[in-house]
């Protein structure tokens, strides 16, 4: 297990990187998981579905969170754990905005969002 550090922490809450962890079945859950994932991108986050770089948190299952998920998911959460990262059920709305909120506010403030448009609006 490598050492976590501040740095690592500190560069993880700016990143604009939230995982996904785990893979809906029920039909409730798939329709939250949909819109969470694009709640995220229209809010200038980055869904991934891989652990490889900082991450801001991890949106799991209530299988991965009740340890029926896979293997792989169990040690993604496991290794998101120990780094740090909070670790969120796609259905506490509350908590992922929490979350998210230093983020989309830096987002916000530089113009760089989903809503910012490259191109000139005006004549």
């Amino acid at each position: 297990m490598a050492t976590v550090t501040h740095i690592d922490i500190a560069r993880a809450r700016r990143s604009r990187r939230v995982l996904f962890i785990g893979n809906p079945t029920r039909y409730k859950e798939v329709s939250h998981w949909a819109m969470v994932k694009q709640w995220m991108v229209v809010h200038g986050l980055e869904p991934v579905r891989k652990m490889d770089g900082p991450a801001l948190c991890a949106i799991v299952t209530e299988d991965v969170l009740d340890g029926v998920g896979s293997p792989q998911d169990a040690l993604t959460v496991q290794n998101a754990r120990e780094q740090g990262i909070p670790v969120i059920s796609v259905h506490d709305s509350t908590q992922i905005w929490q979350a998210t909120a230093r983020v989309r506010a830096s987002i916000a403030r530089s113009g760089d969002g989903a809503h910012s448009s490259p191109h000139h609006q005006g004549a």
